[in-house]
């Protein structure tokens, strides 16, 4: 190889590298960027919205979102030990960081308080488009100041996706990573300490997705969807939905385009929580066989979860309306007992019971 030839081919490898290092800035969320400061950031409750399709170059239009006028603020302080308090109207969330994560290490509302001796993995540091963490995590508290309270379970964070927010046709935020956050956990509560492993268990499966711009401390969006059942069966799914941008980024628009834009997006959303799924599920061996099809475009999950909240299996999807769909689950090597199907479509969830 000849000097200039050589010259030349350790240019493009600079040229190449310098490429992908610039892609993984925009992809790459650092403490530096989402670390918790000190501060009030005002916060805006926002009409539950599918949290739509994942993956790279992901475009969103949230320019129809029901965003409310009034907001609260989110009071963050941090004490001499570095314990962080985030305070958030009848909630206070207790965090430190180790290492490269941030951990949830209690919280307290007025009917309970619980303290973790397992923490929570709240976030990592830094986190790349494409990286995951999971950890299992536990801790006791007291529930309306006479039930002893343990919460056991396993938690994820994923960051999933990174694309553009389209707010309106003047505004478009840019270069956003959003991330997925996954509890699924069981709840025994008993008035004597002793007997609270033989309670009766309450199981909780909560989905939650925080958009990321640059220049933003907090989520500039967040969607939640928690479903608790007991013993199994199901109890409820509440959703809600927060926005932390200025006023002057979601102000309603007067174009047009955009309104058409929006009043198709609403009968989309109206059309997300209609029953959009068919499915049968059967069992063939060790094998939970899903079979389905979508009368639309969805945004689908399903996973099988313990009575003790642990998930064994979880499978994400962003598929067109169709039928012949399918996922496999091989429970070979669970334990024998009863566990939850859980499947969650563009945010209206069923379940189903599945005996081993």
């Amino acid at each position: 190889m000849n000097k200039r030839h050589f010259e030349r081919t350790l240019l493009l490898l600079w040229l190449c590298f310098a490429s992908l290092n610039h892609v993984d800035s925009q992809n790459l969320l650092t403490k530096d960027q989402i670390g918790i400061k000190e501060g009030e950031y005002p916060r805006k409750v926002v009409g539950y919205f599918n949290p739509g399709i994942s993956g790279p170059n992901c475009l969103w239009n949230f320019s129809n979102l029901e965003i409310s006028n009034i907001s609260h603020n989110v009071i963050q302080e941090i004490d001499s030990i570095g314990r962080v308090a985030v305070i958030d109207n009848n909630r206070i969330t207790y965090y430190i960081t180790r290492g490269d994560s941030l951990l949830e290490i209690g919280n307290e509302t007025p009917l309970k308080e619980i303290d973790y001796y397992k923490p929570l993995c709240s976030m990592k540091y830094p986190l790349a488009v494409g990286d995951s963490i999971t950890q299992v995590f536990g801790g006791y508290g007291i529930y309306c100041g006479d039930h002893y309270y343990k919460e056991t379970g396993i938690s994820s964070v994923i960051a999933d996706s990174f694309g553009d927010i389209i707010l309106s046709d003047r505004d478009t935020l840019k270069n956003v990573v959003r991330v997925y956050k996954f509890k699924s956990y069981s709840v025994a509560m008993d008035m004597e300490p002793s007997k609270i492993d033989s309670a009766q268990l309450k199981q909780v499966i909560e989905e939650k997705y925080e958009w990321y711009a640059p220049g933003y401390n907090k989520p500039v969006f967040e969607s939640i969807t928690s479903t608790s059942y007991m013993n199994l069966f199901p109890l409820g799914t509440t959703q809600y939905a927060y926005c932390y941008l200025p006023d002057y980024l979601i102000s309603n628009s007067d174009n047009q385009q955009i309104e058409e834009v929006r009043q198709q997006d609403e009968r989309d959303t109206q059309e997300s929580l209609q029953e959009i799924i068919h499915y049968q599920v059967g069992i063939d061996g060790y094998h939970v066989n899903v079979n389905y099809s979508l009368d639309a475009h969805a945004n689908v999950t399903m996973l099988i979860a313990s009575q003790m909240g642990m998930t064994y299996f979880c499978e994400r999807y962003t598929q067109d309306a169709g039928t012949g769909y399918h996922t496999d689950f091989n429970i070979g090597g669970l334990p024998s007992g009863v566990y939850i199907l859980y499947i969650n479509v563009n945010g209206k969830v069923y379940f189903e019971k599945i005996k081993k």
